[in-house]
């Protein structure tokens, strides 16, 4: 892609920070509370601990089967700062933090594409976000997922700074700390593997200041041996273990999987189109090796929905690689911009859909509904298992200390009162069962309902 004026070029560093921009509008309007996906155990832990101590103690559990210090320490100024300053500023470090985080990804990736300008950090960091998934970091700020994208940053550029042939020492050493940091993450970065190896031999290929043999199959079976280890400490893990799939062929009629596989064909037939014009650069097969391994993973896992935000960074790269590509030194840019509008429509949309419930989960707990439930020491059923425990922590921060939340266990006929929204802890009751007794001021979060049996 020929390049625009200096002048023109810094306009699109400028454009890339319109979407942390609106994000963090989006939750000063909303104004979201702390959910029920850990957050009341890590702000507690956040409050009470530093940084290193903080990471150990809910990172280092071999026993479940992970060892996610890295992705936990990542998550302490966040969580420390919710406690200290509440969860609107709890939110805008999140969405900080992730922005940050999909942004050092583009960097790295595109320097080992050797494609990286203003033009395509943008067409990154767009189509990053337009991965319908990767909103489940803004949501939810424990996921993580955030600390597996930072992993394989740090080993692509590990790649990068190593690929002009550094002493042994510097390569050595680099690698260990990139490795340490990378594989004390999540499982879901062993499923990198194979992309990194392959940039590894490709980057180093034909410059006679690169890495020898003997040093890339070295670091090669390095990085086998510690994807392999990841996935053994996952699957004798108690937690980790329990998340194996079914192992029969259902998952072919997952939309998730058949996305990924179209999006995998489609830029497979690209790199084909780039063959045959005798365009095609063998780095440009390392985004498809990034999604090839997850969908195969489909066949062996139960894949929940917050795993898909690390295929953000394989998505991105396979679009940006094709914004890069284009001769026009207009048509690349256009589409980088095409891209952040899309990008901001769907934030635009997406992003209320979550935020508004849990903003409504602080509406509850300060209205005059919940406060003369806690004065009757009421319980209230939720339907999701592990909101009790956090639900119950905030009625204590907003006041109504005697108000008890309690799991429906799949029974909600059994309490008088159940708490629950149509996204969250999903509660659809029949109206001839149940009554109406506090919805949220926007009438998108959560609602109170009575059971019409207790009333009788």
């Amino acid at each position: 892609m020929r390049q625009l004026q200096p002048n023109t070029l810094r306009l699109f560093s400028i454009f890339v920070l319109v979407i942390p921009v609106v994000i963090v509008i989006q939750v000063f309007v909303f104004r979201p509370y702390f959910g029920n996906m850990d957050d009341s155990n890590l702000l507690i832990l956040a409050a009470n601990n530093d940084p290193i101590s903080y990471s150990h103690i809910y990172g280092w559990r071999p026993g479940y089967g992970f060892i996610n210090n890295t992705a936990m320490v990542i998550t302490w100024p966040v969580y420390a700062l919710g406690s200290a300053l509440g969860p609107t500023v709890f939110f805008v470090a999140n969405s900080v933090l992730t922005f940050s985080l999909i942004l050092f990804a583009a960097f790295a990736l595109t320097r080992v594409l050797n494609i990286c300008t203003p033009v395509t950090m943008l067409a990154f960091v767009s189509a990053a976000f337009l991965w319908p998934y990767t909103t489940d970091l803004l949501f939810f700020p424990s996921l993580q997922e955030k600390g597996v994208i930072l992993g394989v940053t740090v080993l692509f550029l590990w790649i990068h700074f190593t690929r002009t042939g550094r002493s042994s020492l510097v390569f050595w050493l680099t690698f260990a700390v990139a490795s340490v940091l990378a594989f004390t993450t999540k499982t879901h970065i062993a499923l990198f593997i194979p992309a990194i190896a392959a940039a590894l031999w490709m980057v180093n290929q034909g410059h006679r200041t690169s890495n020898s043999v003997l040093r890339l199959i070295s670091a090669t079976v390095a990085l086998l041996v510690l994807g392999i280890g990841t996935l053994w400490l996952a699957y004798t893990g108690s937690y980790a273990s329990g998340t194996q799939g079914a192992r029969d062929a259902s998952f072919i009629f997952d939309r998730r999987f058949l996305l990924l596989v179209a999006l995998a064909a489609t830029y497979g037939a690209y790199l084909v189109y780039r063959a045959v014009r005798r365009e095609f650069r063998a780095i440009e097969l390392v985004p498809l090796l990034i999604v090839i391994p997850f969908i195969a993973s489909f066949s062996v896992w139960t894949v929940r929905n917050y795993y898909l935000t690390v295929m953000s960074v394989g998505v991105a790269a396979m679009a940006t690689v094709i914004v890069a590509n284009f001769k026009s030194k207009y048509v690349g840019p256009t589409a980088a911009l095409i891209c952040l509008a899309a990008t901001l429509v769907w934030l635009a949309w997406r992003v209320p859909h979550i935020y508004q419930p849990l903003a409504s989960v602080q509406d509850f707990l300060v209205s005059t509904e919940a406060q003369l439930l806690g004065q009757q020491r009421e319980v209230v059923g939720v339907l999701c298992s592990e909101a009790p425990t956090h639900f119950n922590r905030y009625s204590v921060s907003e006041g109504a200390t005697n108000l008890q939340f309690k799991w429906t266990a799949d029974r909600p006929e059994d309490f008088e009162f159940v708490l629950g929204d149509d996204r969250l802890c999903p509660f659809n009751p029949d109206p001839a069962d149940w009554e109406l007794k506090w919805d949220s001021p926007t009438g998108a979060g959560y609602s109170l309902f009575r059971n019409r049996t207790f009333a009788s």
